[in-house]
């Protein structure tokens, strides 16, 4: 289980950057835990609010007064700021989570938003990572591989072609993938805890060779885990792990 190979027994608050499957694996972390776990689930920026089937308790009506102490029932908590017409969620502030993800077992928090797409480049703002994260998973959809440098794919892709020095209409290719991962300025920018990189849509052969490739492209120094999977087959494969 996913939760076992990222080691939740041991690291409490999970933040979640990059895109194509952070929503996804936000769900298969909580439905782990959620009937023995009390977890918070959240944003650090604006999220889809969730099928009401995956969580327990909601409320968008966060305020400095709030407090959960008492309420010791485990299951998944969705506290933001208020919600729109379309369903997004309003996040919490960095100082918000770190107030509260006391009262809970687990904190799974959104960090940054990518609109759906299965790429993105990354604004000077964000991520915006609570200080209380003990692992910064960076989630990279391998399937993006091949598909058109454009606005449809791709979210804030001013800054996507800033970083992997594209172009629009140009094809996505393993090296675009590694600078996202290796960049400063990348999916790991202002990362806390632990650092893992999530390779996500691994599902078919040729998935897991493009998947081994951009492994062997990146550098991997930077990270502490590399993991491989499938979020629909519930499947994951350690293709690296940093000795404590």
């Amino acid at each position: 289980m996913l939760y076992e190979i990222l080691k939740l027994d041991k690291y409490r608050n999970v933040s979640l950057v990059g895109a194509g499957g952070k929503t996804t694996l936000i769900n298969q972390l909580t439905e782990s835990l959620r009937k023995k776990k009390k977890i918070l689930v959240s944003s650090t920026t604006t999220f889809i609010k969730p099928d009401i089937t995956m969580y327990d308790f909601i409320d968008y009506d966060y305020n400095a007064d709030y407090d959960l102490g008492s309420v010791d029932r485990p299951g998944v908590y969705i506290i933001g700021r208020g919600k729109n017409l379309e369903d997004l969620v309003f996040g919490l502030t960095n100082e918000d989570i770190e107030s509260i993800s006391g009262e809970f077992d687990h904190a799974v928090i959104e960090c940054d938003f990518s609109n759906g797409r299965p790429l993105k480049g990354f604004r000077e703002s964000e991520p915006k990572i609570p200080a209380t994260t003990d692992i910064t998973v960076g989630v990279m959809d391998i399937q993006s591989l091949g598909l058109l440098v454009n606005a449809t794919n791709i979210h804030h892709l001013d800054k996507f072609l800033e970083l992997t020095e594209s172009a629009i209409g140009s094809l996505v290719t393993i090296q675009h993938l590694a600078k996202i991962v290796d960049d400063d300025d990348g999916l790991f920018k202002n990362a806390v805890g632990k650092r893992v990189l999530y390779i996500n849509k691994v599902e078919k052969e040729v998935d897991q060779a493009l998947a081994l490739s951009l492994f062997e492209t990146i550098d991997v120094s930077k990270l502490d885990m590399v993991v491989e999977g499938s979020l629909i087959e519930n499947r994951y494969f350690v293709l690296y792990e940093k000795g404590d």
